[in-house]
């Protein structure tokens, strides 16, 4: 059976790599002319590190990947401890650990894996439009290639998606919050920043994270800001002045490693609505195609790649006949995690921009809480696991 997939980010590329393990005769096509992942981390937790050391990647991935240790939060103002999360007992509790990678690096072990297993991957192939007629599916593409035929199409063609917008499914929105990135070489971080940790700084209206990549040679920063409108674009470059205002009063220790970045990456946050429509007869919309959602819960890669596993569980011995069945069983499955995940990365997005009283009140209780229970209130979320293996 023949599937081709529209998008070669993570979701896509996993997808292919689990449906080819499954037998399945892949195509993926991918807008760009070459592939460029975005200069940033991304955070790889258990949940999506079972998916991937299950395909085969776990070497591929451990020779760039940083395990961590530790979630350290502390205030935004002066810098001291709210609470640490351990994140050592990963493996034993969830079956994996948490690890951060750089994107380009976590793209190019997929892409490797792709190549590998001989699945066609095909750039500069910008989907127009897809139609179907109950047997088939037919993709056009922009210019002039030739349209494609195939039994099914994923489209994992990320939150600006063709096939979202032509499935009808509201378009994603704006959620008040620019992310500001950069990626800095281990030598110019400060002893506060070090380690095998990520850090959680919160405050006024922003807050700041960071963690190590590239095996521990470099410190991914992320700041994340209140913002009136989308601006400008995508990956829009910003000077540093632009920033710093939105980080007046705080810690001079964070100040200071902001102003080694004299240019900063920025990106409108957006979220979006999923419901069954994201599997419409031969089509499936997965990662930020299907469920945009904020990163303030680590998991828009994380659920792309669930996404793609489960996709293929579910269509593992299926039969031509039964693939709009198949789908339709998936998204029963899918929207219920996802939209939770959805609604706690918004909630997080509100707890961590708190202004005084509510801040004070929000620290007290995960001052009180505990590190390890408060990481144990997501054993919904890292305790998940592909359904092969569950």
């Amino acid at each position: 059976m023949d599937i081709a997939i529209a998008g070669a980010g993570i979701g896509g590329l996993t997808a292919a790599l689990a449906l080819a393990r499954r037998g399945f005769a892949v195509e993926i096509y991918e807008r760009a002319s070459r592939l460029e992942e975005a200069g940033a981390g991304i955070q790889l937790t258990p949940n999506a590190l079972n998916v991937l050391f299950g395909l085969g990647l776990g070497p591929a991935l451990e020779a760039h990947m940083v395990r961590l240790e530790a979630v350290v939060i502390r205030k935004g103002a002066t810098g001291a401890l709210i609470q640490q999360l351990p994140l050592g007992a990963c493996q034993a509790r969830w079956g994996a650990p948490y690890g951060v990678i750089h994107r380009a690096d976590l793209q190019t072990v997929l892409v490797e894996a792709v190549h590998r297993r001989a699945i066609p991957l095909k750039l500069g192939r910008e989907i127009r439009a897809a139609r179907q007629d109950g047997q088939r599916v037919t993709v056009s593409f922009a210019g002039k290639d030739a349209d494609v035929s195939a039994s099914m199409l994923i489209g994992a063609d990320g939150v600006w998606s063709t096939l979202r917008a032509q499935l009808d499914l509201e378009p994603p929105r704006f959620a008040g919050r620019r992310a500001w990135r950069a990626v800095i070489p281990s030598e110019e971080i400060p002893v506060l920043f070090q380690g095998q940790k990520t850090g959680l700084w919160l405050g006024d209206n922003a807050h700041f994270v960071h963690y190590p990549v590239r095996s521990g040679q470099a410190l991914n920063l992320v700041a994340v800001t209140h913002a009136d409108d989308a601006g400008p674009g995508w990956s829009t470059p910003q000077p540093l002045d632009a920033l710093l205002p939105h980080y007046a009063g705080w810690d001079g220790r964070l100040r200071a490693l902001l102003a080694t970045v004299p240019q900063w990456r920025t990106w409108p946050l957006f979220e979006g609505r999923a419901d069954s429509r994201i599997a419409t007869g031969r089509i499936a919309l997965i990662g930020d195609a299907a469920h945009p959602m904020l990163p303030f819960i680590a998991q828009g890669g994380a659920a792309a790649i669930e996404d793609a596993a489960e996709l293929a569980a579910r269509l593992d011995g299926a039969g031509h006949g039964d693939l709009p069945a198949r789908l339709q069983e998936w998204s029963r499955l899918r929207l219920p995690r996802v939209g939770r995940i959805q609604a706690e990365a918004h909630s997080n997005g509100q707890r961590y921009h708190r202004r005084w009283p509510l801040a004070a009140a929000r620290d007290l209780g995960l001052s009180a809480l505990g590190g390890r229970r408060l990481l144990e209130r997501y054993d919904w979320l890292y305790g998940w696991k592909p359904t092969e293996t569950a």
